[in-house]
């Protein structure tokens, strides 16, 4: 399987070394981008991969998603946010043999999540809370304490945090949609990792999921080191059919 990454920050980068490194059993690295290629390079690049990894800035998804998709190949997507933009139009990746898969990225549970909403959603409530060191959140501010600096829908958190919400735009679109799941955002001074606390009640049951990352030291403290490795799960698990490591937006099986 023939891959193209875009980008080569922290996740991009990850992903390029291991692919380079033949980690992943019959999945080799074709073409890297990165803002400086044309678009002949990236046209030329997209045509001979099988599948593109997105792994660069919610700008640069906005162009590479639609160029992708019209050619019928099958892209990772990892700058989530651009989902969050209600002008993005996202119900035309359905109608065609592309998919759209996004990883998980810093948290799990997926599986049980997306259950459980499939079980019944009306009376769920879902909640992702993320704490981070406040210079990846953007604060210059000194801060003493934790502090809470948002608190709204997953739409809303990726609108305001776009480099440092994509797991709960994730979360959201597997589970009861980007309007109804609740993003809290905590600033902690004294964090040397990121949290992130993932709470679901429904009439099915009540569950509380907790992940601990350790930062990636090429991301200024905004991604989780975990994050690259959950892509290239994805990756992995293509060959052999899609696992509940992805969110698959698109065609739900293939001839």
């Amino acid at each position: 399987m023939a891959v193209c990454v875009v980008g080569t920050g922290a996740i991009g980068q990850t992903v390029i070394d291991a692919l380079r490194d033949s980690v992943v059993p019959h999945v080799s690295l074709t073409a890297v981008l990165d803002s400086r290629s044309s678009p002949e390079e990236s046209a030329a690049a997209f045509d001979a991969a099988d599948i593109v990894v997105e792994a660069a800035t919610v700008d640069a998804a906005r162009t590479v998603l639609p160029d992708v998709v019209k050619r019928g190949k099958d892209i990772v997507v990892c700058s989530c946010g651009v989902f969050a933009d209600r002008g993005f139009d996202m119900e035309s990746f359905g109608s065609g043999p592309s998919r759209v898969l996004l990883p998980t990225g810093a948290i799990g549970g997926f599986d049980v999540l997306a259950a459980a909403t499939r079980a019944g959603s009306r009376d769920a409530r879902l909640t992702h809370t993320t704490i981070k060191r406040p210079s990846a959140l953007g604060i210059e501010e000194r801060l003493d304490a934790e502090r809470t600096v948002f608190r709204g829908s997953a739409r809303e958190a990726a609108l305001a945090f776009p480099r440092t919400s994509n797991s709960s735009v994730a979360l959201a679109l597997a589970t009861l949609g980007l309007d109804r799941v609740e993003v809290v955002v905590v600033a902690d001074p004294d964090a040397t990792s990121t949290r992130h606390v993932v709470e679901w009640e429904s009439p099915l049951g009540r569950y509380e999921l907790t992940f601990e990352n350790a930062i990636d030291p090429a991301s200024s403290g905004r991604t989780s080191s975990i994050t690259a490795w959950s892509v290239i799960e994805v990756l992995a698990a293509l060959p052999l059919g899609i696992g509940p490591g992805a969110v698959v937006l698109g065609p739900p099986y293939r001839s």
